[in-house]
C-alpha cells in the first residue's frame, strides 16, 4: 500500500496455476492511495515480477470497502494472466475504545484471567520515604519491590525446574548485592541447583562469534563453557539455521538475535492444605548479565569500589577505565507473573527447546496433577493478562495447531507478530493518555519525508499515535503522549551506527509532529505540537566519589569526572495506557523487534483489576525520580502543575 508491504504469502513450487488459499487481516494507517498486487517468480538472487494488479484504494474505500473477484495481472502493458482475490476493508470505530474487553484479538495465546502481577523499575529498588506512598488494593502502603532480589528468591526455593531465555547470560552476575547477602555467583546458584536434581535448561543467543569476534557482549561462549561439566543444559541458539546453505538464513543469523528474556520456575504452594506446585515466570528488559544491576538513584562512581566493581563495571557509551568511571546508568523495567500465563510462558520455552535440541536433551515432563493448572488469584488484586511473542516456525514448533493457522504465513514460515498488534490494539483504545519508556523510538517509515530515505521500518506504533491524537483534537479532547527515550544508543555517539538510528528517530519525530502542527492549524488552535507529544531524555548529576577512586587520566575521564553527569541509558520496553493497561517485555519499537520476522521477543499486555493502579507506578515513579534530578525538575513541576485531568490523575497516584 504506496510501497509499504503490508502482506506476503508463503510460496507454492513448481506450478503454473498456483492456489495459496490464504487469508490475511492486517492493520493498516497508511495515505492510501494505491494498492498494489504483485504476483513473483521466486528464484535464486533476484525474483522475477510476473505481473502486478494496482488498485485505486480511495475509490475501493469509498465504494464500500468490499471486492471479490478475478483481477488482471499485467506486466509492461502485456497480459499476464488472472488473479483470484478478495479483499475488505474494515474501519476503525471510536466505539471500540469503551469496550471492556481489553484482549488482543487474532492471537496465538489467550487472554489469561485472575493472575497475579509484580512490577519492577531498575534491578533493585528501594522505598523512597521523602515521596507521598502509594496505595494498593488492600489500602497498603506500596513498597517496590527489587527484581534481582526476587529472582534470586525464586530460583534458590525451586526444586524441578528453571529454565532461562536470554540475549545475554553472564555467569559472573551476583545477584543480591546487600551486606551478609548470599555472594554466589548466577552460574555457581545454577550449577547447585542442578547437583540437586533440579532441571536447570539455557537458551542464549548465538552471537555468531565463531566467525568473527564478538561485537555486543553476549558472553555466550564463555557461559556455553562455564557449564560445560555440569548438569545444566546450555544452548546457544542462532536466529537464522544454516543447514539449507541459503544466503537467506546465513544473513539473518549474521543480522538479527533472540531478544527474549524470560525466567520460567516451579513455586512453593501458597496454600497449606494444597501439595501443588505453581509455575511462576519473569519477562521483561532486564537480561541476566553484566551492567543491568542498578537502583533508581543510578549511581555514577559511587559504587565503583563495590557493588559495580569488575567484573560487572560496564560502560559501552565511552571509553573509560573501571577503575576511574563513570559506570553507564541503566534503566529498566521488568515484571513476574503467576497464574494461567506463566504457563503460556512455559509453553514458549518448550516450543523453542524442540525447535533448537537435537533429541538429546528432553525437557522435564510436567506432571500436571503435580501443578495447579486452574485460576488462583481471584479477587479485586488480580490481573488479566496475555502473553505476546514476536517469532517466526524457524525459531519456534507452534505447538496449538488450531491457533497456529490463525498465524500470518510468509515463504515457507509461520510468523507471530502479536506485539505489534497488541501496541496498535491498545494505542487505538486510548483515550487519555499514553507513557511509553523505550530504547528506541522509529517506524511508520511509509509516512516519513523525503524520497531518499529507505522505508522498510514500517511499523505502524508511531502514526498509530499520531492518528490517536489528531482524533482527539478534532473531537475537542485532550490526548497526551510521553516518551521516555535514551539520548543516544548504546556505543559511541559519533559513530556511523549510532547516527544512523538517530537520523531515523529524528524522521519519524519529525513526521509525528508535523501531522500534529497541520491539525492545530486546521482547527485553528493556540496550541504547540508538543502539548500533545513530548520525548524526553533523562540524566543522573552529582553523585557521590569515593576518596580511594583512582585518579582520571584521559581526558574523557578527566572531563567526565568534573562534570559528575551522565545519561540514563533506558532500556525499558513499555506502554502504559489510561493508566489501566500496561505492556511490559523485551520488544523495542523499532522494525526488527516488531515485524515478526526479525528479531524475537516476548511481552505481557496486562490490565488490573483494581484499575491499575500498581500499573501506574512506573509512570508516576518516573515523574518522581526525574523531579529529584534538578536537571529535569522543570518539566516534572510542568507536568504536577497541568490541568489535564488524566496527568493530574497519574501524578496523584
Amino acid at each position: 500500500l504506496d510501497g509499504a508491504k503490508i502482506a506476503k504469502t508463503s510460496i507454492v513450487k513448481d506450478c503454473t496455476n498456483p492456489v495459496w488459499n490464504q487469508k490475511f487481516c492486517t492493520f493498516i494507517n497508511h495515505i492510501g492511495e494505491k494498492l498494489t498486487i504483485e504476483v513473483v517468480d521466486d528464484d535464486i538472487g533476484k525474483n522475477d515480477c510476473i505481473g502486478t494488479y494496482e488498485m485505486d484504494f480511495r475509490e475501493f474505500v469509498d465504494n464500500g470497502g468490499e471486492f471479490d473477484g478475478p483481477v488482471q495481472l499485467m506486466l509492461e502493458g502485456e497480459d499476464r494472466g488472472m488473479l483470484e482475490i478478495a479483499l475488505t476493508y474494515v474501519p476503525y470505530c471510536n466505539e471500540t475504545k469503551t469496550d471492556c474487553d481489553r484482549k488482543v484479538p487474532g492471537c496465538y495465546f489467550p487472554m489469561r484471567e485472575n493472575c497475579r502481577v509484580t512490577l519492577y523499575q531498575d534491578a533493585e529498588h528501594s522505598a523512597q520515604p521523602e515521596h507521598e506512598p502509594i496505595f494498593t488494593a488492600q489500602g497498603e502502603s506500596y513498597v517496590p519491590p527489587g527484581a534481582w532480589k526476587q529472582v534470586y528468591e525464586v530460583i534458590t526455593n525451586a526444586t524441578k525446574f528453571i529454565y532461562i531465555t536470554g540475549w545475554a547470560v553472564f555467569t559472573e552476575v551476583v545477584l543480591v548485592r546487600e551486606e551478609d547477602a548470599d555472594t554466589r555467583t548466577l552460574g555457581e546458584i545454577l550449577k547447585e541447583k542442578a547437583e540437586e536434581g533440579c532441571a536447570v535448561f539455557i537458551m542464549i543467543w548465538d552471537e555468531y562469534d565463531d566467525m568473527i569476534p564478538s561485537l555486543v557482549g553476549t558472553h555466550d561462549t564463555d557461559t556455553a563453557e562455564y557449564f560445560e561439566d555440569s548438569r545444566v543444559c546450555v544452548k546457544r541458539c542462532a536466529r537464522g539455521h544454516t543447514d539449507s546453505g541459503t544466503s537467506g538464513d546465513t544473513l539473518t543469523r549474521l543480522i538479527y538475535s533472540h531478544h527474549q528474556k524470560s525466567i520460567i520456575c516451579d513455586s512453593p504452594p501458597i496454600n497449606e492444605d494444597d501439595e501443588r506446585l505453581r509455575v511462576v515466570a519473569f519477562v521483561g528488559g532486564l537480561d541476566l548479565t553484566d551492567g543491568r544491576y542498578d537502583t533508581p538513584q543510578h549511581p555514577l562512581f559511587s559504587t565503583l569500589l563495590d557493588k559495580h566493581a569488575a567484573p560487572d563495571f560496564y560502560q559501552n557509551c565511552v571509553v573509560v577505565r573501571g577503575e576511574a568511571g563513570p559506570r553507564q546508568p541503566w534503566h529498566d523495567i521488568h515484571s513476574f507473573l503467576e497464574g494461567k500465563v506463566a504457563q503460556d510462558i512455559r509453553r514458549n520455552f518448550e516450543e523453542r527447546w524442540t525447535v533448537e535440541d537435537d533429541g538429546s536433551n528432553e525437557l522435564l515432563y510436567l506432571d500436571e496433577s503435580e501443578y495447579v493448572m486452574e485460576d488462583l488469584y481471584e479477587g479485586e488484586d488480580s490481573w488479566n493478562v496475555q502473553f505476546l511473542r514476536s517469532i517466526t516456525s524457524q525459531s519456534c514448533q507452534f505447538s496449538y495447531l488450531e491457533r497456529a493457522r490463525k498465524l500470518k504465513t510468509e515463504r515457507s514460515e509461520k510468523i507471530e507478530d502479536t506485539i505489534h498488534s497488541g501496541y496498535i490494539h491498545h494505542i487505538r483504545r486510548s483515550q487519555n493518555y499514553i507513557f511509553i519508556e523505550n530504547q528506541y523510538f522509529l517506524g511508520s517509515a511509509h509516512v516519513w519525508e523525503g524520497d531518499h530515505i529507505p522505508k522498510k521500518a514500517t511499523n505502524l506504533i508511531a502514526i498509530e499515535l499520531v492518528r490517536n491524537i489528531i482524533e482527539a483534537i478534532k473531537n475537542g479532547v485532550h490526548h497526551s503522549v510521553y516518551c521516555i527515550i535514551p539520548m543516544y544508543p548504546e556505543g559511541p555517539p559519533h559513530s556511523m551506527a549510532v547516527q544512523e538510528i538517530l537520523y531515523w528517530q529524528t524522521a519519524t519525530m519529525s513526521m509525528m509532529y508535523k501531522y500534529i502542527a497541520q491539525t492545530i492549524e486546521e482547527q485553528e488552535l493556540d496550541t504547540h505540537p508538543t502539548d500533545y507529544l513530548s520525548f524526553y531524555c533523562i540524566g543522573v548529576r552529582g553523585d557521590d566519589i569515593p576518596e580511594d577512586l583512582a585518579e582520571p587520566e584521559t581526558d574523557v575521564e578527566i572531563n567526565l569526572r568534573e562534570k559528575n553527569r551522565f545519561p540514563i541509558y533506558v532500556h525499558s520496553k513499555m506502554l502504559i495506557a489510561d493508566d489501566e493497561y500496561i505492556i511490559v517485555g523485551s520488544a523495542n519499537i523499532n522494525q526488527r523487534s516488531m515485524s515478526g520476522r526479525r528479531d524475537t521477543e516476548m511481552a505481557v499486555a496486562a490490565i488490573s483489576n483494581f484499575l491499575c493502579q500498581e500499573g501506574a507506578i512506573a509512570f508516576s515513579e518516573m515523574l518522581l525520580r526525574l523531579e529529584s534530578h534538578s536537571g529535569w525538575s522543570t518539566w516534572a513541576k510542568c507536568v504536577r502543575n497541568s490541568t489535564i485531568p488524566e496527568v493530574l490523575t497519574a501524578c496523584e497516584r
